[in-house]
């Protein structure tokens, strides 16, 4: 959303810059991008993100740690935009206060205005911290994602049913669920009945499975049209932009209740986080009977159109210049 916000003010005509420690990623970015340090060094981020006076008219960032660091030169010009709650990020206690402090020093505190990209971000961020906080949902361009069953992808996967994961260390994404999910069909996978696809890091992994890396929208919309099921184990979200393109694309989808969007039983299937045995069963549960999950990809279908990004990036501008006209 960093990028396609960036390249939408781009097109409109404002000055944009993204200020970052690394570039990667396979979007292409129309907007100047300028690193903070070039030996990738965090403490030499931190300093010139302490240092750093800018004359933008805004600065937004969307880590609250960046926040911290920025707001001390920068108050009247700061934005945090919340893509997730970052206190989950951390599995230690320690880290997690550390972050929930710098959450109330900045949001409480010093009252550095949000724009969250869900209503139950920006609900918690209301409870929790008194926040002045704007909601814009994610969207996705459904001129990109839609039903797709292209040939090479339907020959690719021949007769088997496909579950399509997303290979990703963070442990936030519950690979490791899905791995543990994945590891009740050993037997259907060897006996080639179920086909197991995968994009995102290449992870290693003790069975088969087809993975196709990082790729473009275009791709991407191939694989999840010709996927069976989408397994989204998530433990903490924001609002995910995979699940909207999922479910633009008609793939039915099984996943968690950190998802944020999903109704269990009307456009999905959706568990307790940390449930393997229950997404295992839902898993189940869609192969037994196809007409189960083609109506939750048509009601899936019909959800998505209300999170445009079109829409989304009208609002986020408006908001933009309400923030520097006061």
């Amino acid at each position: 959303m960093v990028v396609e916000y960036a390249n939408y003010l781009h097109s409109q005509g404002h000055s944009v810059t993204i200020l970052t420690n690394l570039v990667n990623t396979i979007f292409k970015i129309q907007s100047k991008v300028q690193t903070f340090s070039h030996n990738k060094c965090k403490l030499r981020t931190i300093t010139e993100a302490l240092f750093l006076k800018s004359t933008s008219d805004v600065i937004i960032a969307d880590i609250i740690v960046m926040v911290s660091f920025l707001l001390f030169r920068n108050k009247k010009r700061l934005l945090y935009f919340a893509q997730d709650y970052d206190e989950s990020y951390y599995r230690n206690p320690l880290m997690k206060l550390l972050i929930r402090l710098m959450y109330y020093y900045c949001l409480t505190i010093r009252r550095i205005p949000a724009i969250a990209v869900s209503e139950k971000l920006g609900a918690l961020l209301k409870q929790r911290f008194s926040a002045d906080v704007t909601v814009i949902n994610n969207g996705i361009d459904t001129d990109l994602f839609y039903p797709d069953k292209d040939k090479e992808y339907l020959s690719l996967k021949g007769n088997s049913k496909v579950i399509l994961i997303f290979a990703r260390s963070d442990f936030r994404k519950g690979f490791d669920l899905a791995m543990r999910v994945v590891e009740n069909f050993s037997q259907e996978i060897d006996r080639g009945n179920i086909s197991i696809w995968a994009v995102g890091e290449n992870i290693p992994v003790p069975f088969q499975m087809k993975n196709f890396g990082f790729v473009s929208p275009e791709i991407l919309r191939k694989i999840l049209s010709c996927s069976d099921i989408f397994l989204y184990p998530s433990r903490h979200e924001g609002l995910p932009l995979f699940i909207l393109e999922a479910m633009a694309c008609g793939c039915p989808i099984v996943t968690t209740e950190a998802s944020n969007i999903v109704e269990d039983g009307f456009d999905g299937l959706v568990c307790p986080i940390d449930d393997p045995g229950c997404l295992t069963e839902k898993i189940r549960q869609i192969f037994r009977d196809k007409d189960f999950g083609d109506i939750f990809a048509q009601n899936a279908h019909k959800k998505v159109l209300r999170f445009s990004i079109n829409t989304a990036n009208l609002l986020f501008e408006n908001r933009l210049k309400q923030f520097i006209h006061g």
